[in-house]
């Protein structure tokens, strides 16, 4: 691991590649530079891993694969959560990559692929999203809000709710970059399919949806609160239903 880019022992990477050699290559060295590395051989089972581990910081992901394929386990990614994607793939031709880049993926590196470029893409990647992820599947928010983001349900005072894919995805960003106010230019880019633009009237419907399923009151939130002018925000500090003010 280089000084330039330290790991704290919670980033997590997800490597999905049907090639036995690219895995236990990416494991061991991934492993060496500090990440806490899971590995699945297939679309199927990279999406079990993260149900039975939680979210990772970023996937390394493969584009040909028996079964589901790379932009196919993207999709369901997306429904997830906003994860950061690396497609690591043989395939080199422009339509692809521009399709892969547009649509799912913050990189695109092609193989075979020198292991230091790599490397120092997953870094660069990583110093822009949010390294405080937890490991447990099932997220805190406070006494009464968890969330699961990889099974898109939030437990409310014991209760689960199902939530969609946009409503799961939204609140994942919003908590990833809580008590930060975001535009709602920034969640539309983030939330939606980039050839499947969204709409700020969209974007105000799926809010009221997703306020109605997880505030107390859903004229006067306290979760997705509006920053007049400015946005939407998940505050670090949320009031309790005592009064008292909780930290997240």
């Amino acid at each position: 691991m280089t000084d330039s880019a330290p790991v704290t022992e919670k980033t997590r990477i997800l490597v999905v590649d049907d090639a036995a050699d690219t895995r236990l290559l990416l494991n061991l060295r991934l492993q060496r530079e500090g990440y806490e590395v899971f590995t699945a051989s297939s679309g199927a089972e990279a999406l079990d891993v993260i149900q039975k581990e939680g979210l990772p910081h970023l996937v390394l992901l493969d584009i040909m694969m028996p079964g589901m394929d790379g932009f196919a386990v993207a999709t369901e990614l997306r429904r997830m959560g906003d994860i950061s994607i690396i497609f690591l793939s043989a395939l080199s031709d422009s339509d692809t990559k521009v399709e892969g880049l547009n649509r799912f993926a913050e990189d695109y590196v092609t193989k075979p692929f020198d292991f230091s470029e790599l490397s120092a893409r997953i870094r660069r990647i990583l110093l822009r999203v949010a390294t405080d992820h937890n490991a447990d599947p099932e997220q805190v928010v406070d006494e009464r809000l968890r969330v699961n983001f990889a099974q898109q349900y939030a437990i409310l005072d014991d209760e689960q709710i199902t939530l969609t894919p946009t409503e799961n995805r939204l609140l994942h960003i919003l908590f990833n970059n809580r008590g930060r106010v975001l535009s709602p230019g920034f969640l539309l880019a983030k939330a939606w399919d980039p050839v499947r633009r969204g709409t700020v009237e969209s974007l105000w419907v799926h809010m009221r949806r997703l306020r109605s399923k997880i505030e107390p009151d859903a004229d006067n939130p306290r979760y997705v609160v509006t920053v007049r002018g400015q946005g939407y925000c998940l505050p670090q500090r949320i009031q309790t239903l005592n009064g008292d003010e909780a930290t997240i």
